[in-house]
């Protein structure tokens, strides 16, 4: 059977941990033939390479101007699939993906990924729960295209950026969302049912080569808390530079090491709320570690911090858990599906500096570092490569023979 993947990113080293490309590992080692199409971008080594296998995976690198990609086109034209898996609202990949999919007769399986990242939706993606649009309006015919065309655009974005987004997730012969809150969204809101694909990750915590990062001077070598991530208001790194600065106040250092691989204009933003609040020397700033330098941090964190406000799912959280660190979490939808206060995480309100402080010293607790670790172990084995895998075949049973 012919497979072809189609999404913006992945097939490098940043990404390994991506469904996705998990996926695609899985059906290359079951003996598919497997495609992943991705962007291509010049200016980023990562992308610039047009063709090439990255551990196992063939991948080509399609360039696009709008929705219209001629090298994605052809090659689904050649390549000849049964299936054609269209990953992410947002891509500018999956028009043509899908287009290319009905002339050579292929099933199409749209994986829906941050349903409530979409401008057309939201108008903050950093604050979604709060800013969903009054009417809702996603163009996903051609006669709504060209209707709209004739009347206000739809809140959020262009109308043809609307309509290149959602008609191939509209038509799709099958609909996976990776939670259960996002699958009641696009029912609320599209009318579709879908399969539910939680995301995991591959437990390799103990193979997991490492490497020591250049650490900031002051920055401890063990036991400081972790933050991973966007300097994005919905990943909550601000509420932790807040309850720093509370515990400072009752005269209790902890430090934290901030990891982002933001630009230099979004990471000012953190740099100015350290100083501003006084905890310069308790925040520890690295910038696009590697894997084997994330493996060295997981190894001596005291502590993950995800105080999200909003997740399309979190994967840090289980790269904590396979790690055996401690996790911080908050009272999120999509983190209540897994995390659980006092058996494998601590959760705090979201955007709560107090709790959050709180947490940070109820994990001294007796015996709770202990009980947050075995839970979390226990909830990782739940969420592997191989179940997401065996998750992926039953939603696309029935779609097609073999």
């Amino acid at each position: 059977m012919k497979i072809a993947i189609v999404t913006p990113f992945g097939a490098e080293k940043r990404l390994d941990a991506f469904a996705e490309f998990l996926i695609a590992q899985h059906l290359v080692k079951d003996g598919r033939d497997v495609r992943m199409f991705t962007y291509h971008m010049a200016n980023n080594p990562e992308y610039a390479e047009k063709r090439l296998t990255y551990k196992t995976v063939p991948t080509v690198r399609c360039r696009q101007r709008y929705g219209c990609s001629p090298r994605l086109f052809i090659e689904i034209l050649k390549f000849r699939p049964q299936l054609v898996m269209l990953c992410h609202i947002r891509s500018w990949l999956n028009l043509s993906g899908y287009i290319a999919a009905r002339l050579v007769g292929a099933k199409v399986v749209f994986k829906v990924i941050g349903f409530l990242h979409d401008p057309c939706v939201v108008s903050d993606r950093d604050n979604p729960l709060e800013t969903v649009h009054e009417n809702i309006a996603l163009l996903t015919s051609v006669s709504s295209l060209v209707k709209s065309s004739f009347e206000k655009a739809p809140a959020g974005c262009g109308r043809w950026e609307n309509f290149a987004t959602h008609y191939p997730m509209a038509h799709a012969d099958r609909l996976i969302t990776i939670t259960q809150f996002e699958r009641e969204w696009v029912k609320k809101v599209m009318g579709l049912d879908s399969r539910l694909v939680p995301w995991g990750v591959k437990l390799e915590a103990e193979q997991a080569s490492e490497s020591e990062p250049k650490l900031p001077e002051g920055c401890p070598r063990e036991g400081f808390l972790f933050f991973i991530g966007q300097v994005k208001r919905r990943k909550g790194w601000d509420t932790i530079i807040e309850a720093l600065a509370l515990l400072k106040e009752q005269g209790i250092r902890k430090d934290l090491v901030f990891v982002t691989s933001s630009s230099p204009d979004e990471y000012k933003e953190a740099h100015d709320l350290v100083e501003k609040l006084g905890v310069k020397d308790r925040v520890h700033f690295l910038y696009r570690v590697s894997n084997e330098e994330k493996a060295w941090l997981y190894r001596r964190a005291a502590a993950l911090l995800a105080p999200s406000r909003y997740e399309g799912f979190g994967l840090t959280p289980f790269e904590a858990f396979d790690f055996g660190v401690p996790v911080f979490g908050t009272d999120i939808p999509v983190y209540s599906d897994f995390l659980k206060d006092g058996y494998n995480s601590l959760i705090s309100k979201k955007g709560d500096p107090v709790t959050l402080a709180e947490n940070m010293m109820r994990l001294e607790q007796p015996g709770m570092r202990e009980a947050l670790i075995r839970g979390g172990k226990e909830t990782v084995a739940k969420y592997t490569d191989v179940q997401i895998y065996e998750a992926y075949q039953r939603a696309v049973e029935g779609l097609i023979q073999g």
